[in-house]
């Protein structure tokens, strides 16, 4: 019973963590002072898209997802590269916290359909609303991953993007 319950405090504190960083990276990303952005900001060298980043240079997609507080579902990778058979960990929750969620894991390989993406360890929302499982794959190029809630197809996580080769 404490293996399940340190497993919840863990997905519960790299939540935490999550949400910490992107309102600090938001709140000193508008602190630069200047009306034009720096050469590193409007460089294009980099095509990788961060961890709940747009891959589409910054323009917000229409909205898919559920609003958040009316069953909205996060997900967070913590590897953005891996080599062929890696592992990725993946955290997330549903918002409004609600336990017992079973979600099913997605993936579209460089663009292509969604297929679900088939675990050992299907995620289950602990009583935080939070869950936490890893993956492994050796399909190389950019791997999409989201989630679906597997009692309402229409309820769908942001996707984040895991670069494999």
């Amino acid at each position: 019973m404490s293996s399940r319950a340190s497993g919840g405090a863990l997905a519960a504190c790299l939540i935490t963590a999550a949400i910490v960083g992107f309102a600090g990276g938001g709140y000193f990303g508008s602190q630069s002072g200047g009306d034009s952005p720096s050469a590193s900001e409007t460089s294009g060298t980099d095509n990788t898209t961060p961890v709940g980043g747009t891959p589409d240079g910054g323009e917000t997609p229409a909205e898919t997802e559920a609003p958040a507080g009316d069953g909205a579902l996060t997900l967070s990778a913590g590897q953005t590269e891996i080599s062929p058979g890696g592992r990725i960990d993946f955290t997330g929750a549903v918002d409004p916290p609600e336990e017992g969620v079973q979600l099913r894991l997605e993936r579209s390989v460089d663009g292509g359909d969604w297929e679900t993406f088939p675990l050992n360890n299907q995620p289950v929302t602990n009583a935080d609303g939070a869950f936490s499982t890893y993956a492994s794959t050796s399909q190389n190029g950019t791997n999409s991953f989201r989630l679906v809630r597997e009692d309402d197809d229409s309820v769908v996580s942001n996707e984040v993007q895991v670069t494999v080769g």
